[in-house]
């Protein structure tokens, strides 16, 4: 087995250029055979994991860490003696990797986050390890097949789901995460997955031949012009299919990128010059085109994504990028292990990187990238500080926090008697940004004054800033009412509207209620503090006043009954005189709307639109029957039409006055914002036809803030 070992791994190291000492591995193999006892199936997963380390051209301190990442387990196995055969280096990758497995679900009902920040304080030792244990993972995960117990498998799914398939996207690490999350999709929604499977397989040879296709027509316009590429369909993920079936309600064959063709080029020139290209060959859809070489995502990938329509008008999408891209794409952070010295030109993304190859070296010069450290650890794992209380557990918390931040997370009692903080055993201003690492010490004392307005300008978390807000609150509260109506007063007196009309009742109450107050007093009380802005509850107050100016539409539900006329007065129904019907519910057409005809069993001919989703549910071919709109007659037809938007004060009024400019019907109105701050409102109007839809839909783009508007299905 030794030598098989030698000869597999030797193999693959040569292959992918990974330099090495042949006796280092010799010693390597020989501990191995020895401190596994010959165990297969040991062996076995440790020259997987090798070989995938390999793979992603790690150095060969990682592939020999990889060999023995399992020996720690094993009762002859003594730290001084591993020590001393392979030294300081190799010891301490296969002692943090062994940390690393402490990151489980163990049948918990939540995920314990607390394991996952350490793990990025490992990550912040030696990024190394990380990727061993990602390749560890995806090693027993290719072998889960091969576990009996289901409670097992469950929970090494979730750990991948959650923990482990994160981490590698965040590493740029996609070929890795893609896997993961398919064998980890296919073991907890097997139902889902088996749908998904399915449907893909059923028509999997006439896609591959459809992409074939298009693959030689864009292989033979590429040679025309003298661009040398590498050309090939790219299979799409069952986890990514799931997830965007989720996101758009649809079925697998119904996505645009299903169907996927991925062309890879010598220069980012070549890149563009082959979006040109296939723009001209190919009619590309509207809003589908991305370019994240322009603007890279944050774990460092690129690549230009289009979605064009081909042959038969069957859309499908197209991803070019060049060499380098590709290789970071695929192995993400370990690509740039690999990084040639002898290049003169130096990318973007490998300044970004450089940091990490410097963790190969010694310590020293590890010293001098400090600064690059600190700022590729905030851009790779978020917008967090990981500090250490003086009894060694670690505390998270938002970058820019202070120790005053640090406090208020140990207990607000300790954080109201604070006096002075220490970091690192020296003492600091309470103003001080907190970073990686440091060790965070409270001073306390029992006659401390308590937080004061100051700490306000400084601390980063929100709950510190609620309690020092509670705290000063309950100090001056009759102080912050007369101060905060006189703030109050001064900005009424600059409005153009009438004080008169603004502070009306009603407006005032629905000023209050959007505010989260319960009375006047308690809204001067929070401006004279300065928990919120004057200007703030100003532009409330005139939001009630302008809604309630609007008449009837100020509800956000509105009913009108529409003009009615009978149905087959308006429709004409082929060679059928004086038939039932209906216009269908789901999609109701209006006149100028492409429509059909489909026969019910009941209730006469329902009438839907050409474009209707659930036409694809009925036997359409066999049922249908040939419609068309009668001449122009007067009456109203509902439709509906979604608007979004930025939020903002006064969107809806001012939507509402179009409307009202148009001199539209509006039957029903619904708004809500999301977390993100996007208006969304659906709208029921009465339309005579397409053409005054078209018209609306026109005129409601031009409100400010408004980015969509469409009619609904």
């Amino acid at each position: 087995m030794t030598n098989q070992m030698i000869q597999e791994i030797s193999s693959i190291l040569e292959e992918e250029h990974i330099k090495y000492e042949k006796e280092m591995l010799e010693k390597v193999a020989s501990y191995c055979q020895k401190i596994y006892q010959g165990d297969k199936t040991v062996l076995d997963h440790v020259i997987g994991v090798a070989k995938q380390v390999a793979l992603l051209r790690l150095d060969d301190v990682s592939v020999y860490a990889a060999l023995l990442h399992e020996c720690l387990k094993y009762p002859t196995y003594q730290q001084e003696e591993f020590q001393e055969l392979f030294g300081e280096e190799i010891l301490d990758i296969i002692l943090t990797v062994n940390k690393l497995s402490y990151l489980n679900y163990n049948n918990q009902e939540k995920v314990n986050h607390e394991n996952l920040r350490n793990m990025f304080m490992a990550i912040a030792k030696d990024i190394r390890t990380v990727i061993i244990k990602l390749a560890d993972r995806l090693y027993n995960m290719q072998t889960i097949s091969s576990i009996k117990d289901e409670e097992v498998k469950q929970n090494m799914a979730k750990e991948c789901f959650h923990i482990y398939a994160p981490i590698a996207h965040r590493l740029g690490m996609s070929k890795i995460k893609s896997e993961l999350e398919d064998i980890s999709f296919r073991i907890l929604m097997p139902v889902e997955y088996a749908f998904i499977k399915t449907r893909i397989d059923a028509k999997k040879k006439e896609r591959e031949q459809y992409i074939e296709d298009r693959i030689q027509e864009i292989k033979q316009i590429l040679k025309e012009q003298n661009i040398q590429a590498e050309i090939y369909g790219r299979p799409k993920h069952f986890y990514s299919i799931y997830k965007k079936m989720k996101a758009k309600n649809c079925n697998p064959e119904d996505l645009f990128d299903l169907l996927a063709i991925r062309i890879i080029v010598n220069s980012i020139k070549d890149c563009y010059s082959v979006l040109g290209i296939v723009h001209d060959k190919y009619k590309p859809m509207p809003g589908r085109f991305k370019d994240y070489i322009a603007v890279p995502k944050t774990n460092m990938y690129q690549s230009l994504h289009t979605t064009v329509f081909g042959e038969g008008g069957k859309p499908f999408e197209i991803q070019i990028r060049t060499w380098d891209m590709h290789n970071i794409a695929e192995k993400g952070i370990a690509a740039h292990f690999s990084y040639k010295e002898k290049s003169k030109k130096i990318t973007e993304a490998d300044k970004k990187i450089i940091w990490f190859r410097k963790m190969l070296e010694i310590q020293q010069e590890l010293a001098d990238n400090t600064t690059n450290l600190e700022k590729m650890k905030t851009e790779l794992f978020g917008e967090e500080v990981f500090v250490f209380t003086p009894k060694g557990d670690i505390k998270s918390l938002p970058k820019g926090s202070t120790p005053v931040d640090f406090a208020y997370m140990i207990h607000q009692k300790i954080a109201e008697k604070m006096t002075g903080a220490k970091i690192n055993a020296r003492m600091v201003p309470l103003n001080t940004e907190l970073k990686n690492t440091d060790v965070v010490e409270i001073i306390t004392s029992k006659n401390a004054p308590g937080p004061n307005r100051d700490w306000l300008r400084y601390v980063k978390t929100t709950a510190a800033k609620n309690k020092i807000t509670g705290f000063l609150k309950k100090q001056g509260k009759e102080v912050n009412i007369v101060k905060g109506k006189e703030i109050f007063e001064k900005l009424l007196n600059k409005q153009k509207i009438s004080k008169e009309e603004l502070l009306k009742e009603e407006n005032m109450k629905v000023m209050l209620k959007k505010c989260n107050f319960h009375s006047l007093e308690e809204c001067y009380e929070n401006i004279g503090f300065g928990s919120i802005s004057p200007l703030k509850v100003m532009n409330r107050l005139v939001e009630a006043y302008e809604e309630s100016s609007i008449p009837e539409e100020k509800n956000m539900t509105l009913k009108k009954e529409a003009k009615k006329k009978e149905v087959q007065d308006l429709v004409e129904v082929e060679n059928i005189q004086n038939c039932l019907v209906k216009f269908a519910k789901c999609c109701l057409p209006i006149p100028g709307d492409d429509i059909v005809g489909y026969i019910t069993f009941s209730n006469g001919v329902s009438i839907h639109r050409k474009d209707c989703p659930n036409l694809k549910n009925l036997n359409i071919q066999a049922r249908q029957i040939r419609v068309k709109w009668k001449t122009k007659a007067n009456a109203d037809f509902v439709a509906h039409i979604t608007i979004k938007a930025n939020d903002r004060d006064g969107i809806l009024a001012d939507i509402i006055k179009v409307l009202k400019g148009l001199k539209v019907e509006i039957s029903e109105i619904n708004t809500k914002v999301t977390e993100d701050r996007e208006n969304i409102t659906t709208i029921a109007l009465n339309v005579p036809d397409i053409e005054k839809l078209q018209v609306i839909i026109k005129a409601l783009k031009k409100v400010d803030s408004v980015f969509e508007v469409k009619r609904m299905r």
